[in-house]
């Protein structure tokens, strides 16, 4: 099973801090569309409340701002609903994989939000996102899979298809800039060694430089009781 060969790439940890290439490098998509669903449910838990944080931070307590959002490899949703729930006349477009789109839907229809969605399958590297096209752009848990190229190549498209002001939310594990801690950011990046030719999980430093290449100008930092705060960085 996949999974199992997920945990049985940590066998070979030393081999591959040595060599700096998983022993085990999983299919992204394969990945995605049949070994993720099994994890969405926990992930959709443990997310929900930070999501909630994240929500008020971005809509904040004034009246509905009718946010254009894309949801970006949305998994069950969790982020982009938190923000639907927050804004009811925001509109959001759920980016993923086919399979996983048909388990997103599950979770929009339990939380009410369905009709104010559309979906936009495909791999995130290929998908047309068009050009100021949304407010409001989220990245739960994405870029520690992706690396440095695709991820800055990301934050390029995404300043692209967000209109003047727009804003993109990052979600992650984010260790200190001497990546002397924490610890689970740190874990997770030795995940991401053992198990993805690319994966790893980045410093503020790091993000800031990137989003600022990319044409963000402001970043931003919020608490929301997660592992890492969310980072929040707008376009001119």
């Amino acid at each position: 099973m996949e999974n199992d060969a997920l945990w049985d790439a940590w066998s070979h940890l030393t081999d591959c801090v040595r060599s700096s290439k998983p022993c085990h490098a999983v299919n992204q998509q394969k990945t995605a569309e049949e070994f993720f669903p099994v994890l969405v449910r926990g992930l959709h838990v443990t997310n929900r409340e930070p999501a909630r944080k994240l929500a008020r931070v971005l809509v904040g307590d004034n009246d509905p701002s009718r946010l254009r959002v894309l949801d970006v490899a949305c998994g069950s949703g969790v982020w982009g609903i938190a923000v639907a729930e927050a804004d009811p006349e925001a509109v959001v477009t759920a980016q993923d994989f086919p399979k996983v789109l048909e388990l997103t839907r599950q979770y929009l229809r339990q939380h009410g939000v369905e009709s104010r969605y559309d979906f936009l399958p495909g791999d995130l590297k290929q998908v047309d996102l068009g050009e100021g096209r949304y407010d409001l752009a989220l990245l739960g848990n994405i870029v520690h899979s992706e690396g440095e190229a695709s991820s800055r190549r990301l934050f390029e498209r995404l300043h692209h298809a967000l209109s003047p002001g727009g804003r993109v939310a990052v979600l992650d594990m984010i260790p200190r800039d001497d990546r002397s801690g924490p610890l689970f950011p740190l874990l997770f990046a030795l995940n991401m060694l053992v198990n993805t030719d690319e994966g790893d999980t980045y410093t503020l430093a790091e993000y800031t430089r990137w989003l600022k290449s990319a044409g963000f100008d402001r970043i931003e930092t919020a608490d929301i009781g997660s592992h890492s705060p969310a980072l929040v960085a707008t376009r001119d």
